[in-house]
């Protein structure tokens, strides 16, 4: 029988599975590494170039729900990558993909979810394409695609 896991914010025992949960990634944009503290300061991050002032304000806040919020700001929606919209969902991607490989704890606790259907279901997820609202499930399907990787290997 296959379960259905479903997740969204960094609590309870699915908490690794959030872009929100604190594993640091190393990844480069625009030709220099850089840190984040989680996938969703990555993610909001990738908005702007690196060379941007904004990029720098998210990369360096505390809370990962502010780096979401602070771009729905009116200063945040102005001036962004061009192909943000276009590339968004290889970009959370390649920032899970960075989660669970550099952090072998975080890649450890996703092997544990064997063959579970891995649903994100936020509702704030709507519109992005990540939740099941939109019936899509990027997210969960990213993650169960690198489980399947990491398990094979």
């Amino acid at each position: 029988m296959v379960t259905e896991i479903k997740f969204c914010s960094p609590v309870g025992k699915w908490w690794f599975l959030s872009p929100y949960a604190e594993f640091p990634i190393n990844i480069e944009v625009d030709g220099k590494f850089y840190t984040f503290q989680t996938v969703e300061h990555y993610y909001q991050a990738m908005k702007f170039y690196a060379t941007d002032e904004r990029f720098n304000t998210i990369l360096n806040l505390k809370n990962p729900d502010d780096a979401r919020l602070i771009t729905k700001t009116p200063e945040y929606k102005i001036n962004r990558r061009l192909d943000f919209d276009k590339n968004k969902f290889d970009i959370m991607e390649k920032g899970l993909r960075a989660k669970f490989t550099q952090n072998l704890k975080a890649a450890e606790m996703l092997k544990t979810t064997r063959n579970a259907v891995l649903v994100k279901s936020c509702k704030e997820c709507y519109k992005c394409g990540f939740g099941i609202g939109s019936g899509q499930n990027r997210m969960g399907k990213i993650l169960m695609q690198i489980r399947e990787e990491l398990l094979s290997s």
